[in-house]
């Protein structure tokens, strides 16, 4: 069971005019990061996230891989389309755990102690890390403590 759906994810990634096509399911989505993401994406989540914040562009793509591949118009490699798709579908959690665009920012930003006083933005670049914030946000989706 899918706790956000495909299209919930390729909406924060920029949509269909961002992304060049819908997307479905897992598998269309899937397809997307291995062909690489838009490196306009990274703007458009770490925008989601943190409007304020436009250093926390680097914390998923190194600054100089960003601005060659947004300069170029290329895609992302993999490597970091995968950590972006990860980042968005974590925030598209937020986002209905919290029903609040507001609050889902705040849990991504403020450090948790059940992640080692890391923000669950932070643990998110890690497959690992991404794990234990979906199971701390199925904890608060589900009504128990986290």
């Amino acid at each position: 069971m899918n706790v956000v759906t495909p299209e919930q994810v390729a909406s924060l990634l920029g949509g269909k005019s961002k992304l060049g096509r819908e997307v479905k399911s897992d598998r269309d989505l899937e397809k997307l990061v291995i062909a690489g993401l838009p490196s306009e994406s990274v703007k458009i989540v770490v925008d989601r996230i943190y409007p304020d914040s436009p250093n926390q562009y680097y914390e998923v793509v190194p600054r100089s891989t960003l601005n060659r591949r947004l300069s170029s118009k290329s895609p992302l490699p993999i490597q970091y389309s995968e950590k972006l798709e990860r980042l968005a579908r974590i925030y598209a959690f937020a986002l209905r755990v919290w029903e609040s665009e507001e609050d889902a920012r705040e849990f991504m930003s403020k450090s948790h102690p059940m992640l080692d006083d890391r923000t669950p933005f932070e643990a998110c670049m890690t497959e690992l890390g991404a794990r234990q914030v979906e199971q701390i946000l199925g904890r608060l989706l589900f009504g128990s403590a986290a």
